[in-house]
């Protein structure tokens, strides 16, 4: 929900931010899986149906949460049943009663998020003439103004609690709009609640309409954290250990957790804490999914770790890094008979094998058509672990790489097109940077940069480069690397398998054992 008065979100614990020492920090934490009017997924084929990963996201934000010392009592950790709209506004009405000015409400919510139309002043939504909500456990599609909050709602609350510091954090969607197709049945299931028309009838006790978008500074004391930056991107539910939840949230509980503490100085800067989450939301959802940080990341504290985070609070590393592979149709004559490193699975799957004709369609983890295959399921396979490889190689003691394109991250770009980007070194400390390209068909392609670009030339302020688009089409990821000194042994590796298949990850890292890097990807999607 980009709450209309852009909610900001560094704030999230910018209570935290406040400096006072006497300053104290309140959680409220909402996940909703079971919505009463709603079936689950297994029960119907239309519709909007219940979630499976809200509730995981709750969970995971409240054990973070209270292992930095959080006051988050079960009575405000609001799950399923107890999540409705009523219990919502009970745990409001507490935390800004019990507080003092000047502390940090933490308010998390993970849920589905749906739109309305306009039916009654502000008619302020300009754009679709649509508010957006947060749809609770008891909202009613057949009264839709039932146990739900719109925008212009949620910013009169807000608006009320000026006195104090207060972080919002919305994993959810408001609409279906995508550049790109996806494969429905390689993706989770999505966080949008749909539109509704509101009854022009009143409801006993309910809030007030709210001000709309009128006056912008009376929220400056909010931070908002949103699952996307745009009101129109979908949110799909993913897996991590195969364990559901939203992206955003999963990276949110794990950088509160110390994960975002790049420096290891104890506290998290909203820099950190920005940077931290919102290339790791990017890169695992293959660029389909790019939150939302309000204000942007600077270097003020945003929490500082009061105690040490509990070995619980942060989720255990996988005890085997399998590739999970989901097969849809005929069986794979080469995938049946084993794949090293495979788990097959019927969801949440990394890749997705489906039968098309002779041959076969793979699909990533988002449900991105990849490329199609008639035979040699391993270089799909191999292609998948190395990229997956980057993500967990990404060092934790240095910022992100920061890759901006000049074109649409969603669009298809055709064979032959000029596509650019532009590069920042992630720190002054790591700016030498290699470029690569993994092809949809698994091959390296290195000596993609212009001539004028010198792999040992430092790199210390962003450099917009151009490139044509080649073949094959499919899905292509661009592999940058940061790195202290020039890593002359990860080039010459490149060289060597140039127009071959990926190597296994191990030989990238051994090629760069004496230096310190780091790694950023993103992804192109082309066609004829």
């Amino acid at each position: 929900m980009a709450i209309k008065t852009h909610i900001t979100a560094a704030a999230f614990i910018l209570g935290l931010i406040s400096g006072t020492a006497q300053a104290k920090d309140w959680g409220l934490v909402v996940g909703i899986d079971d919505y009463r009017h709603f079936k689950s997924a297994a029960e119907t084929k239309s519709g909007h149906t219940d979630l499976e990963g809200a509730v995981n996201d709750a969970r995971a934000i409240a054990r973070a949460l209270r292992s930095v010392g959080v006051d988050l009592p079960d009575h405000r950790f609001l799950l399923d049943d107890r999540a409705t709209l009523g219990g919502f506004r009970t745990a409001w009405e507490e935390i800004t009663t019990k507080a003092s000015p000047g502390d940090t409400l933490i308010i998390s919510y993970a849920g589905h998020g749906g739109q309305e139309k306009e039916i009654a002043p502000p008619f302020d939504e300009e754009k679709d003439g649509k508010d957006e909500t947060l749809m609770f456990h008891d909202f009613d599609p057949k009264r839709p103004n039932l146990g739900r909050l719109n925008d212009d709602q949620l910013q009169e609350m807000l608006a009320a609690a000026g006195e104090f510091n207060i972080i919002w954090v919305m994993d959810s969607c408001h609409s279906a709009g995508l550049e790109r197709s996806i494969n429905p049945r390689a993706t989770g299931l999505s966080r949008n609640g749909g539109v509704w028309d509101i009854p022009l009838d009143d409801i006993p006790d309910a809030l007030p309409v709210g001000s709309g978008d009128a006056d912008r500074t009376a929220l400056a004391h909010v931070t908002q954290i949103l699952a996307t930056a745009s009101e129109d991107r979908v949110v799909h539910e993913t897996a991590f250990d195969n364990v559901k939840h939203g992206a955003l949230s999963y990276f949110f509980a794990k950088a509160i957790s110390g994960e975002a503490d790049q420096d290891g100085d104890g506290g998290i800067t909203r820099a950190e804490l920005s940077g931290y989450v919102e290339d790791r939301v990017f890169t695992h959802m293959d660029g389909k999914q790019q939150p939302t940080f309000l204000p942007r990341g600077d270097n003020r504290i945003a929490l500082s770790l009061q105690s040490k985070p509990a070995a619980s609070s942060v989720q255990s590393k996988p005890k085997a890094n399998l590739l999970r592979v989901q097969i849809i149709g005929a069986k794979h004559p080469d995938l049946a008979s084993g794949c090293p490193g495979c788990v097959f699975v019927d969801d949440d799957a990394d890749m997705t094998f489906e039968a098309a004709g002779s041959g076969w369609q793979v699909f990533n983890a988002t449900g991105d058509l990849v490329t199609t295959i008639t035979r040699d399921p391993v270089r799909q396979i191999r292609r998948a672990q190395f990229l997956r490889a980057i993500n967990t190689h990404k060092n934790p003691r240095i910022p992100a790489v920061k890759i901006t394109p000049a074109q649409s991250s969603e669009a298809r770009q055709k064979i032959g097109n000029q596509v650019a980007w532009t590069f920042e070194a992630p720190s002054p400390e790591t700016p030498y940077l290699t470029l690569f390209n993994v092809a949809s068909d698994g091959s390296v392609q290195f000596g993609i940069t212009p001539a004028s670009f010198r792999l040992d030339e430092p790199v210390h302020r962003g450099i917009r480069l151009r490139f044509s688009v080649a073949p094959p089409p499919g899905v292509d990821q661009l592999v940058a690397v940061f790195c202290k000194r020039p890593p002359l042994g990860l080039q010459d590796l490149l060289n060597q398998m140039n127009g071959r298949l990926v190597p296994p990850f191990a030989a990238i890292t051994e090629a760069l054992t004496t230096n310190t890097c780091q790694f950023g990807r993103i992804g192109l999607f082309t066609e004829h």
